[in-house]
């Protein structure tokens, strides 16, 4: 085809669609290529030889003329160095001034105490927790092989905020006042905390909670939460996703701390009452350490998508509900648990008690919300009329050192030890004493489910 013959105009011809630099340009097909690949290895070479032009002067420069050594006290003569002693040991350690907005920590300041709940003489001693400086030390069990938990705190603030100038939002750190109720409030923020006197109670109703936290490396303590349940909450069975054919659950029901903030601690306080006493949603490295989270009417700790967080030395008591349902009455359960994670990975659960609970430990895989890799380690379960350790559809689960028995205190039996249907899970060192034998109770889960249910013994 010839594309320079005469052609005969018409009104719908575009007249130079044949010519090579206007072809294609109204219509964004392509472009004239004004590069081609010989000028393109041209012009990287000049600038490359440009640069390594520069570079070499640069290094005959330093070569020639060294940098003289300054001296650093001469440079900033107004910079001190202060020297504190780490409480619990000799050796001296050197840090910068603190900035004046925060309160400097003080060799004479003595440590923080764990607050002793008044527990009953059989349950286990608290988790020992030590303080270095604004560094908590936790002890985990030898069983799980794993350094001690350590984390930093804010600073406490040195004056306490009355209830009636508390704010509605906190976004930084408070101290509250002995003997005085607080209406709840939002912590949003980052690296802050709330201090709490445990003669003081920050009181919640309904689906409401006491305190929601929000942002990261939030910090709770010593704070004491009384809340209630909905009207419209009690009698029924519950419902553990977010989601129930159109209906919220979860932590959509209320109770004493709602988390959404990752890297939160929580620690020696006292919440019951509500559906939830610790609920907390899709957050990682969440640490609850010796909380009485008693008296629930659904759950003492309630966690959806919550990973690699630690759960140790925690009560979670009590946490049992009768309901009706279409199935008639049921007198206890209705899905409730002393502890319950869906859809959780890579958590510790250890030296945790729990009585008279629904179900004590419970981990629902339905819905393929599957909890895999938890380890549970050295936890007490006492007079479950269900579970004591519930675990279904998960893998790579284990469990050492744990209890499972009556209450000595009351005579109720716990009726199953654990129920694993569906799931592959490892046994170490447990004692189960129940009503139901270990045995009976692995051939009762296994015939639950056509998914294949494995028992590893270590």
């Amino acid at each position: 085809m010839k594309f320079k013959r005469e052609r005969t105009p018409s009104p719908w011809l575009v007249h130079d669609i044949y010519l090579r630099d206007t072809w294609g340009s109204p219509f964004n097909v392509s472009r004239s290529r004004r590069w081609n690949l010989r000028r393109v290895f041209f012009a990287a070479m000049i600038v490359f030889g440009f640069v390594d032009a520069a570079l070499a002067l640069f290094f005959v420069i330093a070569y020639l003329f060294p940098p003289r050594p300054v001296n650093t006290a001469q440079r900033n003569p107004t910079r001190t160095v202060t020297v504190v002693a780490r409480q619990g040991t000799n050796a001296p350690r050197a840090t910068r001034t603190s900035a004046p907005t925060q309160r400097p920590p003080t060799a004479s300041r003595p440590p923080t105490r764990l607050a002793q709940p008044t527990a009953a003489p059989t349950q286990p001693p608290p988790t020992k927790i030590t303080l270095l400086l604004r560094t908590l030390s936790v002890a985990l069990p030898a069983s799980l092989r794993l350094n001690p938990l350590t984390f930093e705190i804010p600073n406490e603030p040195a004056d306490c905020t009355p209830a009636n100038a508390m704010p509605d939002v906190i976004d930084r750190s408070v101290k509250l006042c002995g003997g005085q109720n607080y209406r709840p409030f939002l912590l949003r923020g980052e690296g802050i905390g709330v201090f709490g006197d445990k003669s003081s109670a920050i009181r919640s109703e309904g689906r409401g909670y006491g305190i929601i936290a929000e942002g990261a490396r939030l910090f709770i303590q010593n704070v004491t939460i009384r809340a209630t349940t909905d009207a419209r909450d009690t009698n029924t069975f519950l419902c553990m996703y977010p989601d129930c054919r159109g209906n919220a659950g979860g932590v959509n029901y209320g109770g004493g701390i709602l988390v959404r903030a990752s890297e939160t601690t929580i620690m020696d306080s006292d919440i019951a009452g509500g559906v939830a006493g610790i609920a907390a949603e899709r957050v990682r490295g969440l640490k609850l350490l010796n909380n009485r989270l008693d008296d629930s009417s659904g759950w003492g700790s309630y966690n959806f998508a919550v990973e690699a967080s630690y759960f140790v030395g925690n009560t979670f008591s009590r946490a049992n509900r009768s309901c009706t349902t279409d199935a008639g009455y049921l007198p206890t359960g209705c899905e409730s648990s002393g502890w319950v994670c869906i859809a959780c990975q890579h958590n510790v659960i250890a030296k945790n008690f729990c009585t008279s609970s629904g179900n004590c430990f419970y981990m629902n895989g339905e819905g393929n919300l599957n909890s895999n890799n938890n380890r549970f380690h050295q936890n007490e379960c006492r007079a479950a009329p269900h579970n004591c350790f519930e675990v279904t559809f998960a893998k790579g689960n284990e469990f050492v050192e744990n209890i499972a028995r009556d209450d000595p205190e009351t005579g109720a039996a716990c009726k199953y030890p654990f129920w694993i249907g569906g799931s592959q899970v490892i046994f170490a060192a447990n004692n189960w004493n129940c009503e139901i034998s270990p045995e009976t109770s692995i051939e009762h889960a296994t015939a639950s489910t056509h998914v294949p249910t494995k028992v590893e013994n270590r």
